[in-house]
């Protein structure tokens, strides 16, 4: 063994050194639009858009290819929070998010009509955190592969 290995297998005995970086994950439960339920377990400070790969198909986000917008301002992955606990509350960026589409203002350069106004419960995934266990949330829309797969003659 080099002295490196020995030094920081001393290190580690001892408890000094880096600390342990384990995974920790949490479950939440996702309500799906057809009315079913999905646990899935997510690692700590993952965002409920990106927990959301694990469901059949992703949470819709507006987007062609299913992905989150740039600046993370389409508000287009509203979700509803049936039950806060372990979630991150909402920001100020998220809120301003909301309201521009409530308002109906433009985004990426194209104008958008009005959205739903903002609720008590509504959240958007991608600024949402898991860092606990016991959300619940429900989505509106899951994304649609076949949006993006095209007809079978190449068109």
């Amino acid at each position: 063994m080099s002295r490196f290995g020995l030094r920081k297998r001393l290190k580690s005995r001892l408890g000094i050194g880096r600390p342990d970086r384990s995974i920790v994950s949490y479950k939440i439960t996702y309500e799906l639009p057809d009315g079913s339920e999905q646990v899935v377990e997510a690692e700590e400070r993952y965002s409920v858009l990106m927990a959301s790969q694990a469901l059949p198909a992703p949470i819709s986000t507006g987007r062609r290819a299913g992905g989150t917008c740039p600046d993370g301002l389409c508000a287009q992955c509203r979700i509803d929070v049936v039950d806060a606990t372990g979630l991150t509350p909402m920001s100020d960026a998220e809120r301003t998010s909301m309201q521009r589409l409530a308002d109906g203002v433009a985004h990426e350069g194209r104008e958008r009509e009005p959205g739903l106004p903002i609720t008590e419960t509504s959240r958007l995934a991608c600024h949402t955190k898991i860092v606990g266990d016991g959300a619940r949330v429900k989505v509106a829309a899951l994304f649609d592969y076949d949006s993006v797969r095209g007809d079978p003659d190449g068109h």
